[in-house]
C-alpha cells in the first residue's frame, strides 16, 4: 500500500481530522459519491449485503428527490 503524508498546510487547517491510520489494522472504508443513481445503486446495495458490508454513501440532494425510493433503502440497510 502506498502512503502519502497530508500536506502541512492543510494539517493545520483542519487539525481535528484524521489524516493516518494505523497500518497494522485491515481496514478499508468504502465510499460511494453523487448517488443515488438508479442504474448503479441498486446494484451496489446488492452486493453490500450479500457480504454483509456497510458503507458510506455521499449523497446528492437533487438524486434524491429524484430517487427517494433508492434514499430510503441506503438508510434502511444501515449504510
Amino acid at each position: 500500500m502506498y502512503f502519502v503524508k497530508s500536506p502541512f498546510f492543510l494539517r493545520w487547517l483542519y487539525p481535528k481530522s484524521i489524516w493516518n491510520m494505523p497500518r497494522h489494522e485491515k481496514k478499508v472504508y468504502l465510499t460511494f459519491d453523487d448517488g443515488p443513481i438508479p442504474e448503479i445503486t441498486p446494484f451496489i446495495l446488492d452486493i453490500l449485503k450479500k457480504y454483509q458490508v456497510k458503507a458510506t454513501f455521499f449523497c446528492v440532494g437533487e438524486n434524491i428527490k429524484k430517487n427517494p425510493h433508492l434514499f430510503q433503502r441506503i438508510l434502511a440497510e444501515g449504510h
